[in-house]
């Protein structure tokens, strides 16, 4: 209960920081006049598809994952449901950005990008504690895990130390030190004015934006994999502790989501068209491999499933 507690003031704290260190104004009304410019024909389709067709398809297939993961009381999946609901969530004021704002409001965007954030962490935590409990079997052995051929011998009760736990005590601090690469980036906001077959729309990246993914979350995930590292010292019987795994999750959801977008925003400077493009893709291919995945498996991942139960499968 009180891990939980915890895991919920961080979550609130990590949403809130933002604001509280910017001096952007998220709650005022719109954005001042932008420059025009011109689309081609070719990317206000593009455009038009990843709005009007990829996003709504891929948000009524987030909702359909969450309702198929109802009843399902493992942690792994727990928390993939709960990715999903931050996941839609985030979307969904990206949505409202999308249609009703015309990518005007700083508030609904901040929103859409802590959401993702969040979703991308509690979904490599899933990943992360799928693999144990169900393959690895580090911490849910007390005797030899699934990594047994390679190290040989089980070393979890050696002086040493568990092999797995050796590793990690390296691993993590070389993830705080790529968490370095976004913030020697240089900030690289645009915003300009577009028509689409007609309908006034905003393409813009802000200096607050681009603060927030490449100051703001890699500092946050230097933060997590450093606190993460700490619990790797300490005497405990699992060989990667809980707090280790739910901070590095953390660290890696912030670094990994601002890895995203500064890929997406180097090789689109230029056409920020190719950014939303490809950013709506993505998260469409996203949702479809958590779907392939759970379908694949679905005998034995989804056999609580209220939804499975429902159809039958």
């Amino acid at each position: 209960m009180k891990q939980r507690l915890a895991i919920l003031l961080i979550v609130i704290f990590v949403g809130i920081l933002p604001i509280l260190l910017s001096g952007t104004n998220l709650f005022g009304g719109g954005l001042p006049a932008l420059p025009p410019r011109s689309l081609l024909l070719h990317e206000q389709q593009a455009q038009a598809m990843a709005g009007l067709v990829i996003k709504p398809t891929y948000m009524l297939l987030s909702l359909l994952l969450i309702l198929a993961l109802i009843g399902e009381t493992s942690l792994d999946l727990a928390a993939l449901q709960w990715g999903q609901i931050a996941f839609l969530t985030g979307e969904t004021f990206c949505a409202i950005n999308f249609y009703i704002y015309r990518h005007a409001s700083v508030l609904s965007e901040y929103l859409h990008s802590y959401g993702m954030a969040l979703a991308f962490a509690l979904t490599i935590f899933a990943m992360l504690e799928g693999l144990d409990a169900r393959l690895l079997h580090l911490n849910t052995s007390q005797t030899a895990c699934a990594a047994l051929p390679i190290c040989g011998k089980c070393t979890r009760h050696a002086e040493a130390g568990c092999n797995a736990r050796i590793l990690a005590r390296w691993l993590v601090p070389m993830l705080a030190a790529l968490a370095v690469l976004p913030l020697t980036a240089p900030l690289q906001p645009d915003a300009y004015a577009v028509t689409i077959f007609g309908f006034p729309y905003s393409y813009v990246r802000l200096d607050f934006y681009e603060t927030y993914e490449r100051r703001i979350l890699p500092g946050l995930a230097m933060l997590s994999f450093i606190t993460a590292t700490l619990p790797l010292f300490q005497k405990n019987e699992n060989p990667i502790p809980a707090w280790t795994k739910i901070l590095v999750s953390l660290g890696l959801g912030a670094l990994g989501f601002s890895f995203f977008r500064l890929a997406l925003n180097a090789i689109f400077a230029s056409n920020l068209t190719w950014f939303e493009f490809w950013e709506e893709t993505t998260e469409f291919m996203f949702i479809g491999a958590l779907i392939i995945i759970l379908w694949q498996f679905r005998a034995t991942l989804l056999g609580k499933s209220w939804l499975m139960k429902q159809i039958n499968l």
